[in-house]
């Protein structure tokens, strides 16, 4: 009995000590009954927040001259919000293992929705500046949240909770660009974008109403093992693994960059993000220019703002239904033969799209985002398979994030400077180019690997 109840005692006390890393949830009834149910809630709030963002990207170049915006500060301030973000997701991976992650959402989640309706004030560029370095910060936070979600289901089920997430998340981007396209083309910039803020808003309330469990912190296992070690050494070799990990950085960096295949990588996905935030950013104006003057066509009726709004929710929810069979696809046909096709593809899209005017410009900016999305996931595919050959995988993941980060970064900062500039057919035509001769080095390297069977690479 007493055994029993010492064990009982110690069952007790790590069940205590589970809750510690968010002691504001310890005593809020578990409503997320399942790792997919709590993905679901997180993914949907996080789906409602990005509502503001991505609206942004449909109207905001169409209503510059109404802002009094000029195409640099457009191209800033759909660049902003990455920028902040080459930092802001180290502190806020900090406040989410300090305070735990219901407080660290709820406010990710309050600062996301505000910056939403920032954009309906007409107060000037600073403003507008400050909201969107604002969503940067919500944005690392909403995402972090995302993660610990899935990080409190199978280890085995990731890559499947991994896809819900995005779908949802995705799912919020598109129809917002749907809606909010239309709702441009007849009411105006400041009305729709309080329409999605009202929208936008429904994440506070999902947020307040989460409970998460103690395994969405991966800091309570290592806490657990520090105590199980029975050891006052125990948390000291805890505490220097953590330091050591932190000037890991660095290493991952220049392990990456030493290695030939891991920096063609690398060198890719910051071009294919540069081209992909280009597209983005200028699709509306891009549209515009096509569109001058045009009366006629299988999409009479449907001004800019709409059109804008069917494209890019095409492309963001293309993410969902594009992943699993481009995943199958390179299985059947190999990743190598899978890439060049996909980059035959992008080329002739790109090059419709500079020849052609009207609708047939319409379907083939659609059809080059739908096959960047392709590239997307093939590209993620070489960089998984370079990250588990390296000695530290997860820091070449973080690496390349970040390279892919800082590509999406520079892609509209000087997008709309450059077209207005050159036209858009250079500038479309260098950022494809340089995706192109890139991608071709990578594939390259990948058959040299495959030849010397190395587990860099799979078959051809």
């Amino acid at each position: 009995m007493a055994a029993c109840h010492c064990s009982l005692a110690a069952t007790m006390s790590r069940t205590e000590s589970e809750q510690q890393p968010d002691p504001t949830s310890v005593h809020r009834p578990s409503r997320a009954s399942s790792p997919a149910l709590l993905v679901l809630i997180v993914s949907g709030a996080v789906g409602f927040a990005i509502m503001g963002d991505s609206l942004l990207y449909a109207i905001l170049p169409l209503a510059a001259r109404q802002l009094v915006l000029s195409p640099q500060q457009v191209g800033l301030l759909l660049s902003a919000n990455r920028l902040i973000r080459l930092f802001s997701n180290s502190w806020l991976g900090v406040a989410f293992a300090r305070f735990g992650p219901y407080r660290t959402f709820v406010i990710s989640a309050i600062l996301g929705v505000l910056t939403t309706a920032l954009y309906g004030f007409e107060f000037g560029f600073l403003l507008f500046l400050a909201a969107r370095i604002g969503w940067g910060v919500a944005w690392s936070g909403l995402r972090q949240g995302t993660f610990q979600s899935i990080w409190a289901g199978d280890p085995a089920d990731a890559g499947r909770l991994m896809g819900l997430k995005w779908g949802v998340v995705r799912g919020g981007s598109a129809i917002s660009a749907l809606i909010g396209g239309f709702l441009f083309d007849h009411f105006g910039f400041q009305t729709t974008v309080w329409i999605i803020a009202g929208l936008s808003a429904v994440a506070i309330p999902i947020a307040f109403g989460l409970s998460w469990p103690a395994s969405a912190s991966l800091k309570h296992g290592s806490e657990q093992k520090g105590s199980g070690s029975g050891s006052p050494t125990g948390n000291t070799e805890s505490d220097q693994e953590s330091h050591r990990s932190d000037h890991e950085i660095l290493g991952g960096w220049i392990e990456a960059l030493s290695d030939p295949l891991q920096r063609a990588v690398l060198l890719v996905g910051f071009f294919k993000l540069l081209l992909n935030s280009i597209l983005v950013a200028t699709a509306s104006v891009f549209l515009a220019d096509r569109f001058d003057d045009f009366t006629g066509g299988f999409l009479l009726g449907l001004q800019v703002g709409a059109l804008a709004g069917i494209v890019l929710g095409t492309r963001w929810f293309s993410d969902l239904f594009l992943g699993a069979a481009m995943g199958a696809l390179a299985d059947l046909v190999g990743r190598i033969r899978l890439t060049l096709v996909l980059v035959f593809l992008l080329c002739l899209g790109l090059t419709l799209m500079m020849t052609v005017q009207n609708n047939l410009s319409f379907v083939a900016l659609l059809g080059v985002l739908i096959v960047s999305t392709g590239v997307n996931v093939v590209l993620d595919a070489y960089a998984n398979q370079a990250a588990l050959a390296t000695n530290h995988p997860q820091m070449f993941v973080a690496t390349y994030a970040t390279a892919s980060d800082l590509g999406s970064a520079v892609g509209p900062l000087f997008a709309f400077w450059l077209v207005a500039s050159v036209g858009f057919a250079t500038v479309y035509g260098i950022a494809a180019l340089l995706v192109v001769l890139t991608l071709l080095y990578l594939v390259m390297l990948d058959a040299r690997y495959t030849k010397l069977q190395t587990p860099v690479s799979g078959g051809l």
